[in-house]
């Protein structure tokens, strides 16, 4: 690796480029973007974005001395919390922090006033869309963060968004994304469901998926899970177990005062903490679906 030039800044430095990060990065870079990057345990995908021209940061202090701007794409609250707690003072007054963790709604407020403690602006927006569309720059990002942040941050995130859209202030981008996330991890769950009864029921998938895609019941959800079931495959829907029981944990805390719809949020983590506690966690959720 080559040491970082002490006289260069990079434009963008990027923690967090894993499965969807990773896609991000090279549309950053194929933007023309520089990019620096850091490594965590898996070194496949930096060593691929390296050889594409990222610049690897030796730690975070190296990043912050040398980036502009940071984006984050973690995998929860607690390791963005964590993150920001080494990285915040760090960094230069004025920097941007666009953080693309699907966070707690009452993290990203704790977030954004550390930023704003050592003068930095901090931009939530949590992505719409997974690994493929990370890859073809087509996520949509739900942004919450000051009005006059807003042009830099969708600056920053145009390379890899098809959509960016600003919900209001810091909170409403994780309040929106969760609920985003209880209809979509929600429907996927009743599509698995209604597959499980239709099988134990003795209902033939195909002809029970060909009519049910021509009424009300039609989803994108039941587009990605029933057709690889029917081959015999049970991992049409991208997103894990434990995944699922960690939005679900965190969508249950945000629907707490809302009777109805924190009884489903509840009953959906309930099913899938039963999934995590057999073993399941690093399975697809439409594994599920997989017979005894």
């Amino acid at each position: 690796m080559k040491p970082i030039d002490m006289t260069h800044r990079f434009e963008i430095g990027f923690i967090g480029a894993g499965i969807m990060g990773k896609g991000m990065v090279q549309n950053l870079l194929k933007a023309g973007r520089e990019v620096s990057i850091i490594a965590n345990k898996n070194r496949a995908p930096i060593e691929e974005l390296v050889a594409m021209g990222a610049h690897e940061a030796l730690s975070l202090a190296d990043m912050a001395r040398h980036c502009s701007h940071i984006i984050l794409c973690l995998p929860n609250s607690k390791t963005a919390m964590s993150v920001c707690s080494d990285l915040l003072p760090l960094l230069a007054p004025t920097s941007m922090i666009v953080d693309c963790t699907t966070n707690e709604a009452a993290t990203v407020l704790t977030l954004a006033e550390q930023a704003r403690s050592v003068k930095l602006r901090y931009v939530e927006a949590p992505l719409t869309g997974g690994q493929q569309q990370a890859a073809e720059a087509m996520l949509g990002a739900i942004v919450g963060c000051d009005a006059d942040d807003f042009a830099l941050a969708s600056e920053l995130l145009s390379p890899c968004c098809a959509q960016i859209e600003r919900m209001g202030d810091v909170g409403m981008g994780a309040t929106t994304k969760l609920i985003s996330n209880f209809l979509a991890l929600g429907t996927a769950t009743l599509v698995v469901e209604a597959m499980k009864a239709a099988y134990e029921l003795g209902v033939d998938w195909e002809k029970f998926y060909s009519l049910a895609s021509k009424g009300s019941g039609h989803s994108m959800s039941l587009d990605r899970i029933a057709p690889k079931a029917i081959a015999g495959s049970h991992d049409g829907y991208v997103f894990t177990i434990g995944n699922t029981v960690k939005d679900m944990e965190y969508i249950s805390a945000l629907l707490d005062d809302h009777p109805d719809a924190g009884a489903i949020a509840r009953l959906f983590l309930r099913i899938y903490k039963d999934a995590e506690n057999a073993g399941m966690q690093d399975a697809f959720l439409s594994k599920r679906l997989k017979p005894d």
